[in-house]
């Protein structure tokens, strides 16, 4: 039965295609994710097969169309009688809120004739990203004095993995004092940027402000109201600090932010 099913799955993946000779040459693109939208910004990973009952491929092209036109993605010299990689398309930000991609994979022959076929995604406009609410206590405070970008929630430093604290308050133990500096044990990089539009931010008002900002490895003097703009090589989110509590009791001193991943 489960030989049956592979067989059947690979009747449905051939019969997708549209070849001028189906013996010669076959290609079968498929997507790593298995959806059919992807927001600007997001990559789509395609996993690519291709073979020759007759001869050998010369080279394989990737075309996407849109309302915009059509453009070449990949246009190759294989020489082989079987190719199989991973192509990315990185999705870019459209004018429209909704477009239709279509994307054709072509394998050419040695024999002169060659295989087609076509695979459409939905590509959701640049949105505004989502807010989350957070409240971080100082180091001084034994839990909650962290925060994890890759876990999207605040932590407790002394029983977290280092590689996952993005974000920590740098005060000392012993005098109880508010420090307002901020440090990464994971290479996060800080921006202040405090006329950044943080109410409409979205994938490549983020991804640009950062690319094109002054970044330190440490931020000092955080106080109300300042917009950070966070990341590493790349963009990871922006966040807005609400309040800034140094409270008499030390042990209430925290920050209350909102941050916006992307």
């Amino acid at each position: 039965m489960k030989n049956f099913f592979y067989f059947l799955v690979l009747c449905l993946a051939f019969s997708s295609c549209n070849r001028d000779d189906e013996s010669d040459v076959v290609i079968i693109a498929k997507t790593i994710k298995h959806q059919w939208y992807y927001n600007a910004g997001e990559k789509i990973i395609f996993e690519i097969e291709s073979f020759a009952n007759e001869g050998y491929i010369t080279s394989i092209n990737i075309t996407s169309v849109t309302s915009y036109g059509i453009m070449s993605l990949l246009d190759t010299i294989v020489d082989s009688e079987k190719a199989s990689f991973l192509y990315q398309y990185d999705v870019p930000q459209f004018d429209s809120d909704t477009t239709i991609v279509k994307f054709y994979f072509e394998a050419y022959c040695s024999t002169g004739n060659h295989s087609k076929m076509a695979k459409t995604h939905k590509v959701i406009g640049d949105i505004n990203l989502n807010p989350a609410e957070y409240t971080m206590f100082a180091s001084y405070k034994n839990e909650k004095n962290g925060f994890s970008i890759s876990k999207n929630e605040i932590i407790d430093c002394e029983t977290t993995d280092s590689t996952c604290i993005d974000l920590y308050d740098y005060s000392n133990d012993s005098s109880l004092i508010l420090s307002r500096e901020w440090r990464s044990m994971t290479g996060l990089q800080f921006a202040r940027f405090n006329d950044f539009d943080f109410e409409n931010a979205n994938y490549s008002s983020v991804t640009n402000a950062y690319s094109n900002s002054n970044k330190m490895s440490k931020l000092l003097n955080v106080s109300n109201e300042d917009i950070i703009l966070v990341g590493k090589e790349n963009a990871l989110g922006v966040l807005k600090v609400i309040n800034v509590f140094d409270e008499a009791d030390p042990m209430q001193d925290r920050y209350y932010f909102v941050f916006k991943g992307i």
